[in-house]
């Protein structure tokens, strides 16, 4: 498996909505549980990347357009996306650990709780995508 380019992903994530890939972590530690929390209803979802996706245009196309606008790193995602919710959360958190900076970049982001809204949102509907 391809070596996870962590840095660029979390910062998508905390900017796009996906992955979000996610965002929050505790003051100052490199801890993936708040990040999970924010991610979790993507983390657990049976959806694939697909309907990931068809949700997120429909759900927030403004989001979707900026992941569109990135398509290596949407493959990367996509790729990445398509694995059992377990290895989703792990590769998460490996990426959390691996890059604090961009993880407490998103978490200062005042575009965060927005973006708990917007994942959850997407896991609700992706299923009908």
């Amino acid at each position: 498996m391809k070596s996870f380019r962590s840095r660029p992903i979390v910062a998508s994530l905390a900017a796009s909505g996906i992955a979000a890939v996610g965002v929050l972590l505790s003051s100052g530690a490199a801890s993936a549980a708040p990040l999970d929390q924010l991610a979790e209803p993507l983390l657990r979802s049976d959806c694939s990347f697909a309907q990931v996706d068809a949700a997120l245009h429909a759900e927030a196309p403004q989001i979707a357009a900026l992941i569109d606008a990135y398509p290596e790193q949407k493959a990367e995602l996509a790729e990445r996306f398509d694995v059992p919710p377990a290895q989703r959360r792990a590769e998460l958190e490996r990426a959390i650990q691996e890059n604090p900076e961009a993880a407490q970049q998103a978490q200062n982001d005042p575009r965060t709780q927005q973006l708990a809204g917007v994942l959850q949102r997407v896991a609700n509907t992706c299923a009908q995508y």
